[in-house]
């Protein structure tokens, strides 16, 4: 079986569809599929480079080349021929491209239905013959766009757990010191991209504003409110209260270097942070997710301490305490996500789904 995976770009900042790409491309050639990743945007990169062979980038700048892309992806489906199409987005000029393509299409619902006009969410529906929903809330968004339940798998998303481990103290500071992270403090890690409406990035300058002696916030990420919170954080990272990665391509070495993690989404529809958090020992603290999504159910199921909006210092601190008395928990909260979240058993899920679909061709 050969299966063409389509991503936007290959950029540690794409977030989680882009992780879940690579992770299914990896699971699926240890299982024998002939397993390949199209990029639509941009050259190729990290990704690119770890997956060698099977990978292919149309080198588009953006949607406004869409005239020009359609006849690109076709021409590159036309070469890989493969017998299923995978997308990891919703963007609808490659829809142009399968249109009439008699290759099986499915789709990764990372995000419920956009807000884009009627004829391109019908578009997207029209061309996509099954679709694997990352979380209940995603999935009973997309219903109620239409979408029939028989045509929607429940597959969550999962954890690389060769990745994402739990470092032993002397190997931790050792890596402290290759990334330039202090040794001598806690670390609270933010990981994702800085975008307020849905992120909270407005939630991350509170915190860095309010912590603790002893403590420094390491946010890894970029995204449109970076120079912004560069500019406002000044006094902060010249007091090692705040540090500023930006894009990490390997975000996992933060995660391991790390003590706590913020989680500050005011949306989130899966939530893959959260269970890297957890794979990697980290105990967890967050904000409301008041727009909900399927994160609302992780944070509850691995105990994580809920922050208010309106909190003061002293309610922050007390939070990171309580927070700190978690970690003698995490190696049994990281074998949970070992049990739930294992690639190499949804990514059988996976498998199964395009199997079935090629033998009965309709859904």
């Amino acid at each position: 079986m050969r299966v063409l995976h389509i991503c936007q770009r290959d950029d540690p900042d794409s977030g989680g569809s882009l992780r879940v790409a690579e992770a299914l491309v990896v699971e699926q050639r240890r299982s024998g599929v002939d397993a390949w990743l199209l990029f639509l945007y941009g050259p190729p990169a990290n990704i690119c480079e770890l997956l060698a062979s099977g990978t292919k980038c149309l080198g588009l700048v953006s949607s406004k080349e869409a005239l020009w892309g359609v006849p690109r992806l076709r021409a590159a489906i036309w070469e890989i021929k493969p017998d299923i199409i995978h997308f990891h987005d919703g963007i609808i000029w490659p829809r142009l491209a399968v249109l009439l393509c008699r290759t099986p299409v499915v789709m990764h619902t990372h995000l419920p239905p956009g807000g884009g006009s009627a004829l391109s969410r019908f578009l997207v529906k029209k061309t996509t013959r099954l679709f694997f929903g990352i979380s209940l809330p995603t999935i009973d968004a997309w219903v109620a766009e239409n979408v029939r339940p028989s045509r929607i798998q429940y597959i969550p998303n999962g954890v690389d757990f060769d990745r994402f481990i739990i470092l032993e103290e002397e190997k931790r500071q050792a890596l402290r010191r290759r990334l330039n992270l202090p040794e001598n403090k806690k670390i609270l890690l933010w990981v994702g991209r800085l975008h307020q409406a849905m992120k909270g990035s407005d939630r991350v300058e509170k915190v860095a504003n309010l912590l603790p002696e002893g403590y420094v916030l390491v946010v890894v990420g970029n995204g449109p409110e970076y120079e912004g919170m560069l500019e406002r954080g000044k006094y902060l990272i010249e007091q090692k209260k705040l540090l500023l990665v930006g894009s990490a391509a390997m975000p996992e070495r933060y995660y391991q270097a790390a003590d706590q993690f913020l989680f500050t989404s005011y949306h989130e529809p899966f939530g893959l942070v959260i269970l890297e958090a957890v794979a990697s020992g980290l105990p967890i603290l967050n904000f409301p997710v008041n727009q909900g999504g399927g994160a609302v159910k992780l944070l509850r199921d691995f105990n994580a301490i809920e922050l208010r909006d309106g909190l003061d210092r002293s309610e922050l601190e007390e939070a990171l305490g309580l927070s700190w008395e978690q970690i003698p928990e995490q190696a049994s909260r990281r074998e949970k996500v070992m049990k739930e979240y294992s690639w190499t058993t949804l990514n059988r899920k996976v498998e199964d789904a395009y199997s079935l679909m090629l033998k009965r061709r309709v859904f």
